[in-house]
């Protein structure tokens, strides 16, 4: 696969006679970017320079610095980001990486064997010194050689160091004859007479006439191919470093080289123009680790007899490489662990020159820049020099696009991507399946084509699965604030890989990620999770999209599947679902998951809805808790936005259910019958007796009493109590509709013929009776509480806000009525109406759990509804609220205070 294999290495092999293609760097107003770091006499970076605080020349030619940004890596930042719980559920591009990347390379051929051990061996401390952001490629050239590619697995490339040993062949005076590496030059390439005869002298000594003649041939035919040995070395590593430099420049951003060498000697400072053109497009510094190499090789019996010139050619071109793409050379003689941190230090900042451009920058051609500071005391690094290309119209097609995506070491942002993965098992296999969800594009919008493409690579870096394809993606549902979404599976054995995904869209820009993957063993395991599934469950279905961070707008769908050996295993099994702020605060809301047999005896699923409708929108974590025999066994999370609610109040969903059920033995309570009573005797005074009955309770006898003496209404009203006392409620109802009259005019008959109805379950028909029978005249409180209770329990909340108003306007002082009111006030949104009502009771019954939760919970929504700030008096009210709460809501009402005083 072309994809699989490409993006499977460090970059790209350029050809011999291919010109590297890099970066044209231009902004609107026509500037050459030019990236240059300033340091103190401490090595640390200045970070206070200005514009007009450079002076750079283009080919000796003033040119005006139009822009100078600093850019500064945060490591505090990329440590936090690392411990983000959201980061590891999840991996984006959408925000610039807060990262470096580093290349540290060994020229093979520049090292004796074994030469590098110690200096590796200190490299391998200074990746555990890097931020978490931070990526590290290795290689080893010119190959055949060891390469790792840019990883922040630091384990991999510090084993890769320890297989590099060097492999430099060729040492002076390793022959017949002891001849320095300068002698050899300046006899074989410059025909140097006066050299010539001094080695010859000192390596031919005491010989005459035939044999002396034969020594020099001896001498020149040794020099010359010492000569070429050195001179095909250093071609060998050019080539190399060029090619290694290639492959860079398909990768976006600036990158640092640590090359680790004991020297290169070059015919002339001309051969490194090519590797400082390939340094200058893939956006390379180039710093150099020079290795200190012994005076004396002790596997040589003499002496060398041109050390100091020998090393003086070895270090020329290297130094040489390093000032001309913004680095600098450093002598090692120890460890380097100085050194090291030294450059882990410089690299943390940078300034980007925006340099006015001229025409004939872009020709092609090397144009030499020199940069200064108008500041003492610091040390300027900058390229030497750079080269601009012609624009191309030339368009490159989407698979080459996505490859250098793929090739990328950081996300590439030029299409937002964000993506995650989710693992279960094979049904029919013991390997893992991997779901790839991603969401592409701006949100919104209409299905667009894309080019998609991914390679999976295993711990060694091979790849294991690969596809590119083309694919119309659309926002799912049709939500404005929702990305284009992409789905696929892959089935690997299990183990720890690392995903490398792009896209590229119709105008040729690409977006890219990298997200390690741990397809970890769930067959063959006595007890084993697959990932949590979260989706909207609005409709009631728990037919769940698997998806990066899903909007729900009604209930949260969970999925999660369990595997074990044995099906006794999964039978003490349970799991909670809870909605939490993050991994380590407690759950904001919880209930149990349903538990369902699996594909398998040997599986279960636990499924489940749980509604948000208490939560602020936002972003929240999903929380699986698996317990097994009453010991959490795991707890698996995911993320989920979500949306506001429509529309306007939220009533709080538990209100409804603490209005009591209506009790039939209140309605005979003694003081409501005797008021009930006295109302009667007052209609007639033929009814004196009759009431005196009802009074001992011999309701029966008063029906049969106020029929002798003509009173067929009160009759009909005791006879109507008679059967209600009775729990004859079909019979009450009779007799006591016709008490009552057509309009309900008949107030006793009236109350209990709501009462009845309210008994059977039927308290629509009971809030209407009551409410038609109370008239204008005030009636007894315990009506009112009744017909709110009524109204409350049919989810009538706007009638009861009409008849409980106005009584408890009359009597603030009464907290029955008081609490209904403001119950009608909280289930019907109304949270404003509701805080003073709740103040009043709360400072009645000040450990009202549920009142001290529906305080809160108003507060928070009339201040977010109405953005309005609370008052520090209000702020302090609420802090006792919520401390005085012990139920099981304390973590939510925590969260309303925080938002509160924000």
């Amino acid at each position: 696969m072309v994809l699989a294999a490409g993006a499977a290495r460090l970059g790209a092999q350029a050809q011999t006679d291919a010109p590297v293609q890099g970066p044209t760097f231009r902004t609107g107003v026509d500037v050459i970017a030019v990236d240059v770091s300033v340091v103190n006499g401490n090595g640390r970076p200045v970070e206070d320079l200005l514009a007009p605080d450079f002076v750079v020349k283009i080919d000796g030619e003033p040119r005006r610095v139009v822009s100078a940004d600093h850019v500064r890596i945060d490591l505090e930042a990329a440590k936090r980001e690392a411990a983000d719980p959201f980061e590891t559920l999840f991996t984006t591009n959408l925000k610039p990486p807060n990262g470096r990347m580093f290349v540290i390379a060994v020229d093979q051929l520049g090292i004796r064997f074994g030469g590098a051990r110690a200096l590796l061996d200190t490299a391998a401390k200074f990746l555990d010194k890097l931020s978490p952001a931070d990526r590290t490629a290795f290689i080893a050239y010119p190959e055949p050689g060891i390469q790792v590619g840019f990883t922040d697995d630091k384990l991999r490339l510090k084993q890769a160091m320890q297989r590099v040993v060097g492999r430099q062949q060729v040492s002076a005076g390793s022959g017949r004859f002891t001849i320095g590496v300068y002698e050899a030059i300046a006899i074989a390439e410059r025909s140097d007479g006066r050299i010539f005869a001094q080695v010859a002298l000192r390596e031919c000594p005491r010989l005459t006439g035939v044999a002396l003649e034969q020594c020099e041939r001896d001498v020149l035919s040794e020099a010359s191919s010492l000569v070429r040995s050195v001179r095909q070395d250093t071609t060998d590593s050019l080539r190399g470093l060029y090619d290694l430099l290639a492959g860079l420049s398909v990768i976006d951003g600036p990158k640092t080289l640590i090359l680790l060498s004991e020297g290169m000697v070059l015919d002339s400072p001309s051969d490194l123009d090519g590797v400082i053109r390939a340094a200058a497009y893939a956006h390379v510094t180039i710093n150099v680790m020079l290795l200190d190499v012994p005076r004396h090789d002790i596997t040589v019996s003499r002496l060398q007899p041109t050390p100091t010139e020998d090393r003086d050619m070895q270090v020329q071109g290297l130094g040489d490489l390093a000032g001309a793409t913004r680095g600098s050379i450093y002598y090692i003689a120890g460890t380097g662990e100085a050194v090291f941190d030294r450059l882990a230090a410089e690299t943390l900042a940078y300034y980007m020159l925006g340099v006015e451009e001229a025409r004939g920058d872009r020709d092609g051609k090397q144009h030499r820049i020199d940069v200064e500071v108008r500041r003492r005391g610091v040390t300027v690094r900058s390229r030497r020099a750079f080269v601009l290309s012609s624009p191309t119209t030339t368009r490159r097609k989407a698979e080459e696009t996505l490859m250098d995506a793929l090739k990328s070491p950081f996300g590439v942002a030029e299409v937002p991507v964000r993506l995650t993965t989710f693992t279960q098992k094979d049904p029919a296999s013991d390997k893992a399946r991997v779901m790839v969800a991603a969401d592409i594009g701006q949100p919104g919008g209409e299905p667009e084509e894309y080019t998609v493409g991914y390679v999976l690579l295993d711990g060694e870096g091979k790849v294991v699965s690969g596809s590119i394809d083309k694919r119309v993606l659309s926002v799912p549902n049709g939500q404005a604030n929702t990305a284009r979404d992409y789905l696929t599976e892959i089935l690997v054995e299990p183990g720890n890989y690392s995903l490398r995904f792009g896209v590229v869209d119709a105008a040729g820009r690409r977006g890219g990620i990298i997200r390690d993957v741990n397809a970890w063993k769930l067959g063959g395991e006595e007890f084993a999770l697959g990932d949590l599934l979260i989706g909207d469950g609005g409709d009631g279905s728990r037919r769940i999209r698997p998806g990066v961070e899903p909007r729900v707008a009604g209930n949260v769908a969970a999925f999660l599947e369990m595997y074990a050996t044995t099906p006794a295993t999964l039978e003490s099994t349970t799991v909670t679902l809870e909605i939490a702020d993050d991994q380590d605060r407690p759950a904001l809301l919880s209930a149990p998951a349903q538990m369902i047999a699996g594909s398998q005896p040997t599986q279960r699923v636990a499924q489940g809805l749980l509604s948000p409708s208490l939560l602020p929108p936002g972003r929240y974590l999903a929380r699986a808790r698996v317990l097994r025999g009453g010991t959490v066994a795991g707890v698996l999370v995911r993320p989920f936005i979500l949306d506001g609610q429509a529309g306007g109040g939220m009533p709080v969903p538990f209100l409804r259910g603490t209005v009591a059920k209506f009790d039939p033995k209140v309605a005979l309570r003694r003081d409501l019958l005797d008021a009930m009573l006295d109302a009667v005797e007052k209609t007639s005074p033929a009814l004196k007796s009759p009431v005196a009955e009802a009074r001992a309770g011999r309701y029966g006898a008063a029906a049969l009493d106020a029929l002798t003496t003509g009173e067929q209404t009160a009759a009909a009203f005791f006879k109507g109590l008679d059967w209600y006392a009775k729990g004859q409620l079909n019979e009450a109802a009779t007799q006591l509709a016709l008490a009552a009259g057509p309009r309900r005019e008949f107030f006793p008959a009236a109350f209990y013929l709501g009462a009845t109805f309210a008994a059977a379950g039927r308290d629509r028909d009971a809030a209407g009776v009551w409410q038609l029978a109370l008239g204008t005249e005030p009636r007894a409180p315990i009506v009112y509480l009744l017909l709110a209770d009524a109204r409350l329990r049919d989810g009538q909340t706007e009638s009861v806000i009409d008849v409980l108003k106005a009584a408890y306007e009359r009597n603030t002082a009464d907290d029955d009525i008081g609490q209904r009111l403001a119950s009608a006030y909280l289930m019907g949104g109304r949270y404003a109406e509701a805080l003073p009502v709740l103040d009043r009771h709360l400072a009645l019954q000040p450990g009202d759990q549920t009142a001290l939760f529906a305080a809160v919970f108003a507060h928070y929504h009339v201040a977010t509804r109405e953005r309005l700030a609370v008052s520090p008096a209000d702020q302090s009210k609420l802090a006792r609220y919520v401390k005085a709460y012990t139920g099981p809501y304390q973590p939510l009402l925590a969260k309303y205070l925080e938002l509160l005083r924000r």
